[in-house]
């Protein structure tokens, strides 16, 4: 990473960041060598050094004749903040992003549905909205979930602004404060990068 003081790598950051996004764009291998990309809303867990990423889609289509022929997957998750007439320690805009690479699962609810509940539960959680049990369905829902498993070790997450606590994460309102163009001092981040 060219500019390594920007690199967030403590997994309770990223985690935090992965709470800020609403979409993620999922890269998969298309024909002809060039990649398809799509954005999908998601739900997530963090747990033994793995980020589970799940996604819904229909049971025919594009997305899914891919995932059939290959399950590597990448994803991209970001925002922006951009304030292009406040300049603020000597940034225009702001921004946090997080790529995860790693392989798809296509859960069929008839074939497990633990792991499809699992998902489908963490998809209304993670968008904030009230789980309507899937018990209480009167017809299973005519989907597939997507498990997307990434070890963390090809997780990569990056913030223009630092960020060393979870306080740091969500963007900063620079219209509500003092105008401000001393560059942020991240000795301290650029020493501990050092050392590793």
């Amino acid at each position: 990473m060219l500019h390594f003081e920007r690199e967030v790598i403590d997994p309770v950051l990223i985690e935090a960041m992965l709470q800020q996004f609403h979409t993620v764009h999922m890269g998969l291998n298309d024909k002809d060598g060039y990649p398809y990309v799509v954005p999908v809303n998601f739900g997530y867990e963090m747990k033994d050094e793995k980020l589970y990423v799940y996604i819904h889609f229909t049971k025919k289509g594009h997305k899914v004749d891919l995932m059939r022929k290959d399950s590597k997957v990448c994803l991209e998750f970001s925002m922006f903040n951009d304030f292009p007439d406040r300049s603020y320690k000597g940034h225009r805009h702001d921004y946090r992003s997080v790529i995860a690479k790693g392989r798809i699962r296509i859960i069929d609810i008839n074939d497990d549905y633990k792991t499809f509940k699992k998902g489908y539960d963490l998809l209304y959680t993670c968008n904030h909205r009230e789980i309507v049990p899937l018990e209480s369905r009167k017809v299973k829902p005519p989907m597939y979930i997507g498990e997307i498993v990434c070890d963390m070790k090809d997780v990569t997450a990056k913030s223009e602004f630092p960020i060393r606590t979870i306080d740091d994460v969500p963007f900063i309102d620079v219209y509500s404060l003092p105008e401000d163009n001393t560059p942020f001092d991240i000795k301290d981040i650029i020493e501990a990068r050092k050392k590793k």
